[in-house]
C-alpha cells in the first residue's frame, strides 16, 4: 500500500482564470466606486446606491473565489491522517485529522454521464475522491485505489444493482 495519496483538482482551466479575473475586476471597480462617491448622508437613494456597490462586490468576490480556489485531499496512511486543503494563491487552509477506518470504495453514476468515486468509512460517511465522465476510466481508478488501500470495491454504476468487484 502506498504511504501517501494526494488527490488534487490540479490547475484550473484557462477559462476559469478568465472568469475569475473578470469577477475580481468587477469587485475592485465596485469598491473603488463606493469609496470614490463616499459622503456622509442618510438619504435613502444614496445609501441604496452605495450598498448596491458593496452587494455586487461581495457577489463578484464570491464568484471569483469559486473559480480560483483549488481543493486537494491528502491521505497519509503511514501516520493514519488526512487533510482537505483549499488553496488560493499562496494561502492554504486545511488541517490534519485522524483518518477513520476505511471500509470500501464505490463507483457510481451520479447523473447521466458523470461517475463518482467515493471512499467510504465508518457509518454512512464518505470522501468524494473524484468525478469522471468515462465509466471505464472511473472503474479503473476505483480498482487502482482499492488495490492500493487493500479494501473492497463496489460497482454502483447501475442504480439499484450494486455488486462487489473481484480485485
Amino acid at each position: 500500500m502506498k504511504d501517501e495519496v494526494i488527490i488534487s483538482q490540479g490547475n484550473r482551466p484557462f477559462w476559469h482564470n478568465i472568469i475569475a479575473a473578470f469577477l475580481y475586476t468587477v469587485a475592485v471597480a465596485c469598491i473603488l466606486l463606493f469609496f470614490y462617491g463616499l459622503e456622509f448622508s442618510f438619504e435613502r437613494q444614496y445609501v441604496e446606491r452605495e450598498m448596491g456597490y458593496i452587494k455586487v462586490a461581495g457577489l463578484a468576490l464570491a464568484g471569483a473565489f469559486y473559480y480560483s480556489v483549488i481543493q486537494t485531499d491528502y491521505f497519509d496512511f503511514k501516520k493514519n491522517v488526512y487533510k482537505h486543503e483549499r488553496a488560493f494563491l499562496w494561502f492554504k487552509l486545511g488541517k490534519w485529522n485522524p483518518l477513520p477506518e476505511l471500509q470500501y470504495i464505490s463507483v457510481f453514476q451520479k447523473e447521466e454521464g458523470i461517475f463518482e468515486i467515493n471512499l467510504w468509512y465508518i457509518g454512512n460517511k464518505h470522501f468524494n475522491i473524484y468525478s469522471m465522465y468515462d465509466e471505464a476510466a472511473a472503474m479503473e481508478t476505483g480498482k487502482q485505489l482499492a488495490k492500493s488501500l487493500q479494501i473492497d470495491l463496489l460497482d454502483a454504476t447501475i442504480a439499484n444493482d450494486s455488486k462487489w468487484v473481484e480485485l
